[in-house]
């Protein structure tokens, strides 16, 4: 193969509608902003990757705005005219120029890593050292706050067969009521379907060692980041006296944060996200980290369309331990996607694309209409987004 090199990078910002409200902590979302990001090679070979974040910077400090002006200001005029392949000097020029913005290079990450696989005509599991996987069970994101129809949603996604276990987002509203909600929805799916809680950061130690218990009582099966990210200790001490696994997500973002959390011994789990962590590259070299220390692992979301869902699924098919599997739901909570095919679910199960690179295609006619430039920024601009009480906090 001759050299692969970059003549060209594009970045589009796009606002898709969501089915339903999606309630974090911080603010209640009806839409979900990305970047897509198309590298193309001097051949005439293109590969895409996507920047998502959780509907705005409340929760790493990157937006799909600070994500696309990073790319086209400072990573664009590094990188053309270098070599694909060269994947350890591509990401250490990103880091001479832009420090952090994990969320922007890893979307530049993993549109190069399809670069190269479709160059080969290769998946990108393959060039990662093969999968051990070909499906990943996923958790159905429950986060209206309204306890009834959570349970309905619930229920229709059983008998749907659309999810395997369901993750209720905590944190929106006072702690007394919000246990009471979480503890009433596990109930009603008791026997179903395993139901796991996220308080978003919000808790202080004192409400987590009140709410662990009751929690536990009625059969959550884990629990994650209930405490602020940078608090290790309490995570540790949390970890000693509750019967259900702590995961560590916002906690857990480079390879020095997971050697820190293994020292202390915090995180019987570990979330992994590509954005969050800067790309593939290095949320492999986390779980590996991860995986000696002990800890198990989780796939996060960021709510990616298939495009990026396809991504994290290539990577995810080669990890080890993944007993809860993950949560990569993102296209089917999104109202209408942009790939031709968009990723498949089968019994509550991602099933990982067939194509080459991270496997699947833009649809243009579906990208034209989303495009931010074009027709649809109000989805998220203004009306996409409305701020949770001042007590929420914050947390993803």
């Amino acid at each position: 193969m001759t050299q692969l090199i970059i003549r060209d990078i594009e970045t589009i910002i796009v606002d898709l509608p969501l089915r339903r409200l999606q309630r974090f902590s911080a603010l209640a979302a009806r839409s979900q902003s990305l970047v897509v990001i198309r590298v193309q090679s001097g051949d005439g070979v293109v590969g895409i990757g996507e920047g998502s974040i959780p509907s705005g910077p409340w929760w790493g400090g990157e937006s799909v705005e600070t994500i696309k002006t990073i790319i086209d200001s400072y990573l664009t005029p590094v990188l053309v005219g270098q070599c694909a392949t060269d994947m350890t000097t591509l990401r250490a020029r990103m880091d001479e120029v832009a420090f952090g913005n994990s969320f922007a290079k890893a979307g530049v990450e993993m549109a190069l890593w399809d670069l190269i696989g479709n160059t080969l005509e290769q998946p990108l599991h393959a060039l990662l050292g093969g999968k051990v996987r070909d499906s990943l069970a996923v958790a159905w994101p429950l986060a209206t706050g309204d306890r009834q129809q959570e349970i309905d949603e619930a229920l229709g996604k059983l008998e749907a067969g659309e999810a395997s276990a369901f993750k209720l987002k905590m944190g929106a509203v006072e702690l007394k009521k919000d246990v009471e909600r979480a503890c009433d929805v596990t109930l009603a799916l008791r026997e179903k379907a395993g139901v796991r809680v996220d308080p978003n950061e919000r808790w202080t130690e004192v409400d987590a060692l009140w709410a662990l218990p009751r929690l536990s009582e009625v059969g959550v099966e884990m629990i994650e980041q209930p405490l602020p990210r940078c608090d290790l200790d309490g995570a540790v001490r949390l970890q000693a006296r509750s019967p259900m696994p702590i995961m560590l997500d916002e906690s857990i973002r480079t390879t020095r944060d997971m050697l820190e959390a293994a020292k202390k011994g915090a995180g019987a789990l570990i979330s992994l996200k590509l954005m969050k962590s800067g790309g593939i590259v290095n949320s492999r070299a986390v779980a590996d980290v991860a995986l000696a220390a002990g800890s198990a692992l989780y796939m996060g979301t960021f709510l990616e369309s298939s495009l990026g869902t396809a991504g994290n699924m290539q990577f995810c098919s080669t990890l080890p331990q993944l007993p809860l599997g993950g949560e990569l739901v993102g296209p089917m909570l999104i109202a209408d996607d942009i790939t031709e095919e968009p990723v498949r679910y089968v019994g509550g199960a991602l099933q990982l694309p067939p194509g080459n690179g991270i496997g699947v295609r833009i649809d243009e006619d579906k990208l034209a209409a989303y495009r931010r430039d074009r027709s649809r920024s109000a989805i998220a601009m203004g009306s996409s987004c409305a701020q949770a009480p001042a007590s929420a906090g914050a947390g993803a």
